[in-house]
């Protein structure tokens, strides 16, 4: 399942790129900015600034599905059954349904919409998410497809997935785009709700395979925004030598409004920031360290 097609990005890897996000993360980072990319199953959202009290959703709703209490729409989202209905029932589209079920080929299809772009700008496609390398069965052959159309395949992970997931695609992917979030496994826990060991022993298996791995490393405050910390995080990356460059991914709340739609808590702190001059200061640290390091992706 896919919840977007991003196309004419400069971002998440070189050139002109598509991003195809994939749905369904297998963490629970407590910054996370898609939290309607954490489900392997349909989302619903509902913007109550678009809604005009209509009550077509609820005469969709024969079983207390979404209901108008006090005033506003609840959505009851764990009753929900037929979630693809409601994409058509609303006539303001305050009420929206998220993921797709695509098919390779339709995916294909529009990915090759900018093939153009791709061969003009040394871009390509970027498969993201969520966590699309916990969907193999869909995406070895989306991947395959890739490669006979001899299209350049980044992919956005955090690696907390099983090898098995990982070990046949990684023929078929250009570069890794791969999160390195902590070298601590108490901390990582606490605010991912992750096996450390399982991504830190993943990455030293694609070093095993001669893969290309750009680490991403998003700053947070609280989690990671520390000299020690980071420090930790490039001595464990200067030793792969499969790692081409760092990038520094800065904390930011651009996806907040997204939790109020899906009536979802945000469980950190918004008013949280990152200055410039710490980046500035662990790209300096990157580069001590033998790595080429930027800020951004």
């Amino acid at each position: 399942m896919i919840f977007n097609i991003q196309r004419f990005s400069l971002h998440d890897g070189v050139g002109i790129r598509t991003i195809v996000f994939f749905k369904g993360c297998t963490l629970r980072c407590k910054w996370c900015n898609n939290p309607e990319s954490l489900s392997f199953n349909y989302d619903i959202m509902h913007n109550s600034a678009k809604c005009i009290s209509c009550m077509s959703c609820v005469r969709a709703s024969p079983n207390g599905e979404i209901l108008y209490k006090n005033g506003e729409i609840r959505i009851n989202r764990d009753r929900i059954n037929e979630p693809l209905k409601y994409s058509e029932v609303c006539p303001t589209k305050a009420l929206t349904v998220v993921g797709e079920i695509k098919s390779v080929y339709e995916i294909i299809g529009e990915i090759k919409k900018d093939s153009s772009f791709y061969n003009k700008s040394n871009g390509g496609v970027t498969l993201s998410g969520g966590e699309s390398l916990a969907q193999k069965k869909f995406l070895f052959p989306l991947l395959k497809r890739l490669k006979e159309e001899n299209i350049h395949v980044c992919i956005e992970t955090s690696l907390h997935t099983n090898w098995t997931n990982i070990y046949d695609c990684v023929e078929y992917i250009d570069v890794f785009l791969a999160d390195l979030k902590h070298t601590d496994e108490k901390k990582f826990k606490e605010f991912t709700d992750g096996d450390l060991q399982l991504v830190l022993e993943n990455f030293k298996r694609l070093e095993s395979m001669d893969a290309k791995v750009i680490v991403r490393v998003p700053v947070i405050p609280t989690f990671n925004n520390t000299k020690k910390e980071m420090k930790g995080i490039m001595r464990f990356a200067a030793v792969l030598h499969s790692v081409e460059e760092v990038h520094f991914i800065p904390f930011h709340t651009l996806g907040l409004n997204k939790y109020k739609l899906l009536s979802m808590k945000y469980n950190f702190i918004p008013t949280l920031k990152i200055c410039d001059r710490e980046l500035k200061e662990y790209v300096k640290l990157a580069k001590e360290n033998g790595l080429r390091a930027r800020i951004g992706g």
